[in-house]
């Protein structure tokens, strides 16, 4: 069988239609960049979010985190089961929309007043604080061990 053009055209509207939305959304255990995207999956889906502040191109502890932690497939894993993952990212050369950066400032005015980099607060996901972590430089499986323990005696409560 054959097919015209306009069936063609057709198929490539679909999929730059379909390429278009997939690019939108962040994959499971992908880092969501916008809270009102993060804060709206943690209520639908009952989640906690890992709310990371960070320093992307001055913190160096936030650059090893980002390495150790958040770039882990084994990390990813856990998160896409048991959390949604919100970066407010505040980099000195890389400039945000106005709009995103009002969002990151009103994030970091309720949770990470004293401006500390990284700063890793567990939310709930009516988006009161369940704990603030603290990494120490170690291993993802560590940190894992550190948040699967938190949201265990979360659920015990």
């Amino acid at each position: 069988m054959k097919f015209g053009p306009q069936t063609q055209v057709v198929r490539q509207r679909i999929l730059l239609i379909l390429v278009y939305l997939l690019s939108c959304a962040p994959l499971p255990g992908q880092i969501h960049d916008d809270p009102v995207e993060a804060f709206a999956e943690a209520e639908s889906s009952d989640k906690a979010v890992l709310l990371v502040f960070a320093g992307s191109d001055w913190c160096a502890p936030c650059i090893r985190f980002e390495k150790n932690v958040l770039s882990n497939e084994s990390f990813l894993e856990y998160a896409e089961g048991e959390l949604v993952l919100l970066r407010a990212d505040f980099p000195q050369r890389n400039k945000f929309s106005k709009e995103l950066r009002m969002h990151y400032d009103a994030l970091a005015e309720q949770y990470n007043p004293k401006g500390l980099f990284p700063h890793l607060v567990l939310i709930r996901p009516d988006r009161s604080v369940l704990v603030t972590l603290i990494y120490n430089d170690g291993p993802a499986a560590d940190f894992v061990s550190m948040l699967d323990s938190q949201l265990k005696d979360e659920q015990t409560r």
